[in-house]
């Protein structure tokens, strides 16, 4: 690579929104208001300075992650459980002897962010991906044209099975000219090998989605992508933070490998505490140890099933079989 590309790699100098323009964001009280427009259970504090919204299948959680106040409301939590298709609520504490941590929330702060800060297999992979793909944004017709091959294999690649195109296709149709959401592609040609979504909300945004063709991999274009996502956010839209999400609350997940990733990318990993309220019709179920065990032997013979997967790590935790859950993270190798 000559030293001209490798500055122009660096420098990130291309023009992403040569198709279509960025998403402008919008705020969390917007946010709120577009979940009730496409009817999904959803609650927002009295502030509206929290939105509980459904991450998961079954699942209410409070955004921003970042928002770490104690839940001290049990009506608040009756009702939020009440409604339609809601069995879990959970919220983020700042980790303590009383509440130990229990999950990374990976965030990126960085207002100067560029790739020369991060570490150099990080560098070496973002600049593969620069040079391998054009990187730019994506419109929503792209997407539901050819965005599933990226959303199907990253599935299966994960140990999941085959999704559908049409859960794909009915997310589109949600999310099509809202404020909020972009989504940025890697291009090889006329295909669109990786995709990830990027949300605007407020003074912050998060990566909730990532996706890219196996045969791809080599060539890193998760990597390219998620470097200029996060520079723009930061550096060109001067946004506070950017999140990556939290650490899978699922068992049999390879949760080290991401972790390292995510930090090698500019994030930084803060230990949290997770708290699950489950419905109480739920509980008998969920919360005794011999119980919690046969969910994590049914998760093992039937390891395509995410609803499984994460039900069986909710029990572990809820039951206090998991003693030390961040141990994983202790590997530096």
């Amino acid at each position: 690579m000559s030293s001209d590309s490798s500055k122009r790699a660096d420098e990130n100098m291309v023009d992403f929104a040569i198709v279509t323009p960025h998403a402008p964001g919008g705020t969390l009280s917007d946010f709120f208001d577009y979940l009730k427009r496409i009817k999904q259970p959803c609650d927002i504090s009295a502030d509206r300075t929290q939105v509980w919204f459904y991450g998961a299948p079954g699942e209410l959680i409070r955004i921003p992650l970042e928002c770490l106040e104690p839940v001290d409301e049990p009506a608040r939590l009756r009702d939020l459980l009440q409604q339609r298709g809601v069995w879990v609520v959970s919220y983020l504490l700042a980790g303590d002897e009383s509440h130990p941590a229990n999950c990374f929330d990976y965030v990126c702060r960085d207002s100067n962010y560029s790739i020369e800060k991060l570490h150099a297999y990080a560098r070496r992979d973002i600049r593969r991906g620069l040079r391998s793909f054009t990187i730019r944004l994506c419109t929503w017709d792209e997407l539901e044209e050819k965005g599933f091959a990226a959303e199907a294999d990253t599935a299966v690649r994960h140990g999941y099975a085959a999704p559908s195109p049409e859960g794909l296709k009915r997310k589109i149709s949600q999310q099509r000219g809202t404020l909020f959401f972009e989504i940025w592609g890697a291009w090889d040609g006329d295909d669109l090998t990786a995709w990830l979504q990027l949300a605007k909300i407020g003074n912050w945004a998060t990566i909730d989605v990532v996706r890219s063709c196996t045969k791809s991999l080599r060539l890193c274009p998760n990597n390219a992508l998620l470097y200029a996502a996060t520079r723009r956010i930061l550096v060109e839209e001067k946004r506070e933070y950017i999140s990556y999400g939290l650490s899978s609350s699922q068992v049999n997940v390879d949760q080290l490998s991401m972790h390292k990733y995510k930090i090698r990318m500019g994030a930084e990993a803060l230990p949290l505490h997770r708290v699950f309220v489950v419905h109480p019709l739920l509980r008998p179920l969920l919360t005794p140890r011999a119980v919690s065990l046969m969910w994590e032997k049914a998760a093992a013979l039937m390891p395509k099933s995410k609803t499984l997967r994460k039900v069986a790590g909710m029990s572990k935790l809820l039951s206090g079989r998991e003693k030390k859950a961040l141990t994983w993270a202790e590997d530096k190798a």
